[in-house]
């Protein structure tokens, strides 16, 4: 076996040699073009604020604004009725937020303790705030868009903890599924926890790991969100103090033997809703242990913000019996103008993603005169003055902007705007839109530990951003995303230039064996032959322990993957797309080199990446094996 290899990987070589005479003959295309670097002007002095600079990717420059709270005035929320006895805060907090709103340089302060609160909180048009948590905790039953900012500037929220009233509705629970002999499609669900053995707590299942009880069984993936489908679960019966008896259609019969987290209900809003145009936000020290949707929401053209050592994850003090934190993402933030830091963070535990950044785009379903009937989620948000950029059938960046005059609904419920000029005829069905003025981009990801959650780690779908110094360990799926993805439900990513990945550790990643890396487009589930992404950098990163592929890249031009260790480790089994690297379609200007395979030979066929494209492949590897990963 060990001779067969070797005579393989002589023939990778003697090809590699003759392909790097192809690569020196073949005319290659050419390296995208720059575009131009933000550098932004420190701010004026203002004596109610103080300002941090953010140093970017390729030497971009930001600046977010935060109150200077030195220059303020001390309000205690106990003048305006909130609490630990009141059993409903939600009026006195928002008297308390309003008085912020007529009284720009108020330090709002709580006293320790828990504040129940059922309703929604709203910080409306407040300026030059400081919303002092002081270690209080807010005890809530409210499922959609919780504590909500809208149209606010510079306003720093910290040392509040929010936490989800299980009493009222317990979010998530453990339980294995044993198949029932004698009753065709029927399965006993035993639950660790006999308290939380309840006939809704079917709404989303997943496989778990067995072990530790937390999001990811090593090399397998089992799931359902059918549990209030009734063509999926026929009956559920409560038969003893911990055992919920499941009939089903079929669908789950693979489901017995194996242990799982259920929840009780998915995608129910948010905690946080930063929207409106806000401006320089600071959210630091908060913890947020959990909720029926998304922990922090970002969007409707707000920038300079800043999310600073945040916790989310299930209490510390409750870990043993709650196994869940948030029901979806950690931080969604889509279709903002960008410019923000999210540092020294500490996510885990929840339905969905760590965090996605992306902007909304939509597929032109029809063209009448100056308006255009588009399909998109609600994601997108376009406003009369905003100027739309447009992308052809092919995903290419076209010249012609436009301004937005009116917006609305055609009869069927799609997406319309009628712009202000006449368009040109290049613009047709097939084509896509989105904002301009919601690009998402320039924005540092650095520090923080992403872990144990049932979905990717980063969805990196706008331009300008730089991930460092980051943990992710134990995630379900991939660690990092580069996509644009449009399938008829979301219709996310614009297209994106300039990411650097660097300095971060990568640990038992993607566990039931996806790739860890993954860039491409996403098409009603097709790939878009273009160059979606423009500038991607992946290096001095350290890959740890693998279960499935390295990476999957489509849709690049000017990928680099330099300077990264890769140990396939022994925590998962061995498998013949252990630790590789594809490069499938539309991919151009790649470079693969000085990476070091610790625990691979030279003559490993793992080190060789595979790709459809002859001249890719070779320039690859031939970048591979004069690097001195391929002189080990």
């Amino acid at each position: 076996m060990k001779r067969f290899k070797t005579v393989i990987v002589l023939l990778c070589i003697l090809a590699l040699t003759a392909g790097s005479v192809a690569f020196i003959l073949t005319d290659r295309k050419p390296l995208p073009e720059k575009r131009e670097v933000l550098v932004e002007p420190v701010p004026e002095v203002n004596e109610l604020r103080s300002y941090e600079g953010v140093d970017g990717v390729g030497g971009s420059k930001f600046y977010i604004q935060f109150p200077k709270s030195e220059s303020f005035k001390t309000v205690s929320v106990s003048q305006f009725g909130a609490t630990p006895d009141n059993p409903n805060n939600a009026d006195a907090l928002n008297d308390a937020f309003n008085f912020c709103k007529d009284n720009p340089g108020t330090h709002l302060l709580f006293d320790k303790g828990t504040y129940y609160v059922s309703g929604q909180l709203i910080l409306d048009n407040i300026k030059d705030a400081l919303i002092d948590g002081n270690g209080a905790t807010i005890l809530y039953d409210h499922g959609s868009s919780f504590f909500t900012l809208r149209h606010c500037e510079c306003v720093k929220v910290c040392g509040l903890t929010y936490e989800w009233d299980w009493e009222k509705m317990p979010l998530s629970a453990t339980a294995r599924a044993v198949k029932v002999k004698g009753e065709k499609n029927t399965l006993d669900f035993i639950f660790d926890d006999p308290d939380f053995a309840r006939e809704d707590m079917f709404y989303a299942v997943s496989q778990c790991d067995p072990d530790t009880d937390t999001y990811g069984a090593k090399g397998t993936y089992i799931e359902s969100y059918d549990g209030q489908n009734p063509e999926v679960i026929k009956k559920l019966e409560k038969i003893g103090e911990d055992t919920i008896r499941v009939v089903h259609n079929g669908a789950w019969a693979h489901f017995g033997g194996n242990a799982y987290i259920l929840r009780s209900t998915a995608y129910g809003g948010s905690l946080i809703d930063i929207t409106e145009q806000c401006r320089d936000i600071t959210l630091d020290g908060l913890k947020l242990y959990g909720g029926t949707g998304m922990g922090i929401i970002v969007g409707e053209k707000t920038s300079h913000f800043i999310l600073r050592s945040i916790f989310i994850g299930p209490d510390p003090e409750k870990a043993d019996i709650h196994y869940t934190s948030l029901d979806a993402d950690a931080v969604h933030i889509n279709d903002s103008d960008g410019c923000f830091l999210i540092e020294n963070c500490d996510f885990s535990r929840q339905g969905d993603d760590d965090v996605n950044i992306n902007s909304g785009i939509g597929l032109i379903r029809s063209v009448n005169g100056r308006t255009v009937t588009f399909e998109a989620d609600g994601s997108m948000n376009v406003d009369p003055g905003d100027t739309v950029r447009f992308r052809n059938t092919r995903f290419d960046l076209m010249e012609f902007t436009a301004v937005a005059e009116s917006c609305g609904y055609d009869e069927d419920g799609y997406r319309q705007v009628t712009f202000s000029d006449d368009l040109p005829k290049s613009i047709k069905k097939g084509c896509f839109l989105f904002n301009r003025d919601n690009t998402g981009g320039n924005y540092v990801i650095r520090n923080n530990y992403f872990h144990e959650h049932r979905a990717r780690s980063l969805l990196l779908q706008t331009s300008d951003g730089l991930v460092e110094n980051n943990v992710f360990y134990k995630m379900t799926h991939n660690a990092i995303k580069i996509i644009m993805d449009i399938n008829g439900v979301w219709h996310e990513g614009t297209g994106a230039d300039n990411i650097i990945v660097r300095n971060n550790r990568f640990i038992e990643c993607s566990v039931i064996g996806t790739e860890i890396i993954e860039v491409g487009t996403h098409l009603l589930d097709k790939s878009n032959h273009s160059y979606a992404f423009t500038n991607i950098r992946i290096e001095n990163n350290e890959f740890r322990d693998i279960c499935g592929n390295l990476m999957v890249v489509n849709n690049v031009n000017n990928f680099v993957f330099k300077n990264n260790t890769v140990t396939l480790g022994n925590a998962f089994r061995n498998d013949v797309g252990k630790g590789r690297s594809y490069f499938l379609a539309d991919c151009i200007n790649v470079d693969i080199s000085d990476n070091d395979y610790t625990d691979l030979s030279p003559t490993s066929l793992a080190r060789i990446a595979r790709s459809n494209s002859p001249i890719v492949w070779l320039r690859v590897n031939f970048g591979t094996v004069r690097g001195k990963d391929g002189a080990k």
